[in-house]
């Protein structure tokens, strides 16, 4: 098994591999969920209805904690998107024939080995999780520059945040603000876009690889060897996901909450 996906056909020119088709089983399953449960909403809600709304409405007050109420509301179908597709899409990759279905080679089913599967984990897909901290990062731009303006951002990162009597310590901590700023720039411009990346990936990839390890060493015993590693890659699944959804909030919320606080201090007064 490699990082790589594989492509099995192509649509003008436009090489589809097995972890685009992956992608859009995601998004259709998503879409299809939301449309039966809203469907015909109704005033007091059951069924899928209850669950959605019981699911938005505990992201949103998630996010609203982090980053607050003005980026929740700005920001909040992305957030919870994001959490819903990462979710969905690691779930998918642990069904039963995903990754063991497709092309191959061997002389009968017992030591057939799959080179081009049709579907693929799409977040063991490093060009998947690289576009997802593209997207992040450019939007965290635009709703900080949107929300605090271009002064107040550069400001929470470079301005200092004391003062004190003494105008040589003042001094000195501006100073010190501004090259810890620039540490700041560095983390939020190459730092955390790699970080956002290969998390995902790694942990994604790590257990495709890890199950498909165990399935090799003793393929005949592999529907008892394989169980413990499986849940443990369903709770990664569901962790990797909140993991990604807290850390784009909670990045987003250390520089816009400081305008909400600004806003609420004004109102205040």
């Amino acid at each position: 098994m490699t990082p790589k996906p594989v492509d099995l056909f192509s649509i003008g020119g436009l090489p589809i591999n097995n972890s685009m088709i992956a992608e859009t089983i995601a998004c259709v399953l998503v879409i299809a969920v939301v449309q039966v449960a809203m469907r015909a909403p109704k005033l007091i809600p059951s069924g899928m209805q209850n669950f959605v709304e019981w699911l938005v409405e505990l992201m949103s007050n998630f996010v609203e904690s982090l980053a607050g109420r003005e980026t929740m509301e700005r920001g909040f179908w992305f957030f919870g998107s994001l959490f819903v597709f990462v979710l969905t899409e690691n779930l998918l990759a642990l069904l039963p024939g995903v990754g063991t279905f497709g092309y191959g080679h061997g002389t009968n089913i017992w030591n057939f080995e799959v080179t081009q599967p049709f579907l693929r984990g799409a977040n063991a897909n490093v060009n998947v999780t690289a576009a997802y901290s593209a997207i992040f990062f450019f939007m965290f731009f635009y709703w900080c520059v949107r929300q605090m303006g271009i002064g107040g951002s550069l400001f929470h990162i470079f301005g200092s945040k004391v003062k004190f009597p003494n105008l040589i310590v003042n001094w000195l901590f501006i100073v010190i603000f501004f090259l810890v700023g620039w540490i700041e720039v560095l983390s939020i411009l190459i730092i955390r876009p790699i970080a956002f990346t290969f998390r995902l990936f790694g942990n994604i990839y790590g257990g495709e690889f890890l199950l498909d390890s165990m399935y090799k060493m003793a393929p005949n015993f592999a529907f008892l060897i394989l169980v413990p590693f499986y849940f443990y890659e369903l709770l990664v699944a569901f962790v990797q996901a909140i993991v990604i959804f807290a850390l784009t909030a909670a990045f987003t919320g250390m520089l816009t909450n400081s305008g909400d606080h600004s806003t609420e201090a004004n109102n205040a007064h």
